[in-house]
């Protein structure tokens, strides 16, 4: 009821925030560009050059409209709000869920700061990345693309299908497809320079292109582009004050117990049961039994200040495993504080396109690529509260201050717990570099005036290397800790013990009373370096032939066949550390695999109504692919659609596909990672710090997607009617035995549900039954399911001496993003908080406005976005939520993200100089309002970095330079 409910009113709250987006971006100030910065490609004629190049969502040439909806973004949306990347334009759109960058790669290893295209919110290895209608090497482990490979410099426009494709594309259109079209004939040389920083000084960015194109004889043109950019990043959490409030989410382990639910999302959190110099936590007898209780333990409370001092540790409020309100620690949570807010990254990206006319009939396409993005990521400072890492500390260590061995023996402590965040230590960190070759040969020929047939090879490599810094070494570190007194020497036990076969020669005693209390020796032998490289591969051949069947009198019957070979391998290597999982965070992983693949597939396009008695047009189009995977055998995808246009002006479709993803070599034979989290165990309500690990399974199966899209797009021609454009089209997408991630917070959840396969991924402690470790690895987790309506509108309206405006808002409104599972149903719709170890969700809808005045060569543009409260997690239920109970273990005392409007201002100066050269300078704030992200618990403590700005205000200033046409 909830969702219906919530489902009826979104369009009263859709008309209200139009009217508040259209407000603040009038008010503050006219806004954005002389030409639409996204269209409907079926709207209007192709420009000439554009005609050889297959228009996105069809073979069948851009001749026809096309029933499945496209949005066209064009390089004059990036140059109207300064953006110098087009992945970072494409995540602006409401369609796309922004869950990869350098904001929301914070914490992660992996391709740091890659930008990978989410449709739908169905995560980036349903939507299928195209360069001029063909398919891209994978840049990522995960076999998905890294659009920073991309120069954007030479791309004209990026068409968005938001539909199922591929009947007409292949494996991995489910969500939809990016097709990525190329200026393969520019003439003239244009470059552009723009750099920038935030108004606290951080986030600074340099980035530079220059891009040419010319005839090398009266057959033969080349074009080529190079850009660089350079991001320097954001500090950690305590650089921002919405942050450095350290939001948390602090249980309260018996629900209801002082008038307060289970759960708190409160600022002031520290930890507990951690302090940097080590805080004792449990007390234990000879025989391993704890002595006491928490309160009546002669220890616990105990902690050593940073010279190794014996002192009381003060408790805040509501203390439990993990955290407490108040108390010691502000400003070194162990859980946020290392993480940077915004990663480093560098890029550079290449690409050539040579054309040549062999004939007047046959031509001959070269296409070379080039790109490397190299990052680095913060990962934790060593985290131990249970003694899982280090184990107990014993009597006889002889680090412990004489105090606290004298208290032990009156008390007869054989042996205690100590919490401890080795700040002292540092970080381990991530340097990751990736690097994309890939090369394409084509030979185009015209076999008639009505038929052409074309053929091409592409080969693609992109090699990804990792190298990890200080990660501890679980394997050394209990060894090293476990230090006795031999002739008044510390060594380690296992080499003064009776048993040789443990020896360690290389094994240092660390002493972990205070900071930076040990031998350098011993933090060397606790800590380690490692590396993962990993190789990708994949040859692509494919013939297609395309023509005209018949001619009827509505028009001709367009056909296109073909068949498509392509072979993908993976071999990754790694540190001996990383085979046995042996550093606490960054392992690396061994891995080989390979797939081939062999297509073949049809399509036909049918005019049947032009110009008559009962309708305008009517043109039916279908496609079918029969796919053969080497892995997981032989499956049929396709589609049917229809555009309808009772008269001229008004125009509906449909589109009803099948379509499929088969798991890539990654999520089949892919690394598997390790990392620890904070998470609630739903069956104790107690909270817990276990590891978390994320990566491959083997025994995935192909994944299936029912989708179909309705719509209309209205285009009035003449008067003040023919300024005006809308389209609306409804999705709903349906894909069973989906491969993905649940987060190991969720997998803990259905668990305790009765879903006892998700079970057989946690481990838990036989004497504690604490969980100790989650696999959350892909699985076919059963269905996923997402609805909703894309809305666009365009209007331009002239001003006379004053110059033009140009209006244009796109929104997306999801009513559904479902994960569905044994144990029942969760949908994300709504959800704009993002709980580390959960799935993201998507707001209920999202609004994306521009607004240009343009007067001879100035332009003014406002760029505004408004994202509407939503609910922080949906396994929370909160005081405002049918079946909130104030003593259920998933109450919370605030369930509630507020909702943020952004707004953007760029403005830009054109100076005609002659013979055809230009120059343009200009400048954008970013973040005009400097509105914080919304307070919230988040993957880097602080918010959902995948949804909210975490930079503030923001300036760029550039220049760009043309010469020639």
């Amino acid at each position: 009821m909830t969702r219906i409910l919530r489902a009826r009113s979104t369009g009263a709250w859709l008309g209200a925030s139009v009217a508040v987006l259209a407000w603040h971006a009038l008010a503050t100030a006219a806004v954005a560009q002389s030409a639409p910065a996204e269209a409907q490609p079926e709207a209007a004629a192709p420009a000439p050059h554009e005609t050889e190049i297959v228009v996105t969502g069809s073979r069948l040439g851009s001749n026809f409209n096309a029933p499945t909806p496209v949005t066209a973004v064009t390089n004059e949306r990036l140059e109207a709000l300064s953006i110098t990347n087009v992945g970072e334009a494409l995540t602006q759109l409401p369609s796309f869920r922004s869950s990869s960058g350098p904001a929301q790669q914070a914490t992660a290893g992996g391709p740091v700061g890659a930008r990978l295209l989410d449709l739908r919110g169905l995560d980036p290895q349903r939507t299928l990345v195209l360069v001029d209608g063909r398919r891209f090497v994978p840049s990522t482990p995960q076999g998905t693309v890294d659009v920073n490979l991309i120069p954007s410099s030479l791309v004209q426009r990026s068409d968005v299908v938001t539909g199922g494709a591929s009947a007409a594309y292949g494996s991995d259109a489910v969500a939809g497809v990016v097709n990525f079209v190329l200026n393969r004939k520019l003439k003239g040389v244009q470059a552009e320079v723009v750099g920038g920083i935030s108004q606290r000084g951080d986030d600074g960015n340099f980035f530079a292109s220059i891009a040419a194109g010319g005839d090398l004889s009266s057959r033969v043109h080349l074009v080529g582009a190079v850009e660089y950019e350079k991001l320097d990043g954001l500090g950690d959490c305590y650089t921002r004050a919405w942050c450095a409030n350290q939001t948390l989410i602090l249980g309260n382990t018996a629900p209801g117990a002082g008038g307060l639910p289970a759960n708190l999302i409160i600022a002031g959190v520290n930890t507990s049961t951690l302090s940097p110099g080590g805080l004792i936590n449990r007390s234990y007898n000879a025989a391993g039994r704890p002595i006491g209780t928490n309160a009546t333990d002669p220890l616990r409370g105990t902690q050593f200040l940073a010279n190794g001092t014996p002192a009381p540790f003060n408790y805040g409020t509501l203390v439990g495993p993990l955290f407490m309100l108040g108390g010691e620690g502000q400003g070194r949570n162990s859980f946020i504080s290392p993480f940077r807010l915004k990663v480093p990254v560098e890029r550079v990206s290449s690409y050539a396109a040579l054309t040549a006319e062999l004939s007047d009939r046959v031509t001959l396409g070269v296409d070379l690529s080039y790109g490397q993005v190299r990052g680095t990521v913060v990962s934790n400072v060593l985290r131990d509260y249970d003694g899982r890492l280090m184990g107990r500390i014993k009597r006889d260590n002889p680090f412990i201050p004489a105090s606290i061995a004298a208290a032990m023996d009156a008390n007869g402590v054989a042996s205690f717990v100590l919490g401890r965040a080795g700040f002292d230590l540092g970080p381990s960190y991530a340097k990751t570099r990736t690097t994309t070759y890939r090369g394409a040969v084509s030979l185009k020929a015209e076999v008639s005036d009505n038929w052409t047939v074309e053929g091409f090879y592409q080969y693609g490599r992109t090699e990804f290397r990792q190298r990890s810094y200080n990660a501890i070494n679980t394997l050394n570190l209990p060894k090293a800790i476990d230090a006795v007194n031999v002739n008044g020497q510390a060594v380690c036990r296992v080499n003064a013990d009776a048993n040789p076969a443990n020896d360690d020669p290389n094994c240092v005693p660390f002493n972990p009373f205070g900071e930076g209390r040990y031998d350098p020796r011993a933090a060397a032998y606790i800590t380690g370096n490692g590396f993962q490289n990993t190789t990708n591969e994949q040859h692509v051949a494919a013939i297609d032939l395309r023509g005209t069947l018949v001619t009827l009198p509505a028009g001709p019957v367009k056909l296109a066949v073909g068949g498509e070979y392509r072979s993908d391998r993976i071999v990754s290597t790694t540190d001996p550390v990383s085979l046995v999982n042996g550093f606490w965070t960054l392992n690396g992983s061994a891995l080989s695999g390979s797939v081939n693949v062999k297509e073949g597939y049809g399509e036909i396009a049918v005019p049947v109504l032009a110009d008559s008695a009962i309708g305008h047009a009517l043109d039916l189009n279908g496609a079918i692919r029969r796919t053969d995977y080497s892995t997981s055998g032989a499956v049929t995808t396709w589609k049917l659609g229809a555009v309808y246009e009772p008269v001229a002006g008004v125009r509906f479709r449909a589109t009803r596909s099948r379509d499929i993803r088969a798991p890539n070599l990654s999520e089949l034979f892919g690394p598997r990672t390790r990392r620890t989290i904070g998470l609630t165990d739903p069956l104790t309500g107690l909270q817990t710090n276990p590891t978390v690990i994320t990566g491959s399974n083997p025994n995935l199966s192909v994944e299936a997607a029912d989708s179909w899209t309705v719509g209309a797009v209205l285009t009035p021609s003449g008067g003040f009617l023919g300024r005006f454009r809308m389209s609306v089209d409804y999705y709903n997408i349906k894909v069973k035995n989906a491969i993905g991630t649940l987060g190991a917070q969720t997998l803990a959840e259905r668990c305790n549900q009765g879903v006892t396969q998700f079970c057989a991924l946690i481990t838990r402690d036989p004497t504690t039954n604490t969980i100790l470790e989650v696999q959350d690895v892909y699985l076919n987790s059963n269905e996923l399911r997402t609805k909703g309506f894309d809305i666009e509108f365009q209007y331009r309206q002239p001003l006379g001496g004053l110059g033009s405006l140009n209006a244009q808002l796109l929104a997306n409104i999801t009513q559904a993003l479902t994960t569905v599972d044994s144990a029942g149903a969760v949908d994300r719709a709504g959800q704009t908080g993002f709980r580390t170890g959960t799935v993201p969700g998507v707001p209920d809808y999202v609004i994306d406005g521009l607004l240009t005045w343009t007067k001879g060569d100035f332009q003014l543009t406002g760029h505004g976005k408004y994202i509407p409260s939503g609910i922080y997690w949906t396994n929370f239920t909160g005081p405002d939520q049918p079946g909130y109970s104030i003593t259920s273990p998933t109450s919370v005392d605030n369930n509630r993200v507020p909702s943020r409007f952004y707004l953007d201002l760029t403005a830009r100066v054109k100076v005609p100089v002659v013979d055809g050269r230009e120059f343009e300078l200009f400048g954008t704030i970013n973040n005009l309002l400097d509105r914080d992200p919304p307070s919230i618990p988040g993957p880097s403590g602080g918010t959902n970095q995948i949804l909210f700005d975490p930079v503030g205000r923001a300036f760029k200033i550039g220049a760009r330079v043309r010469f020639g046409s």
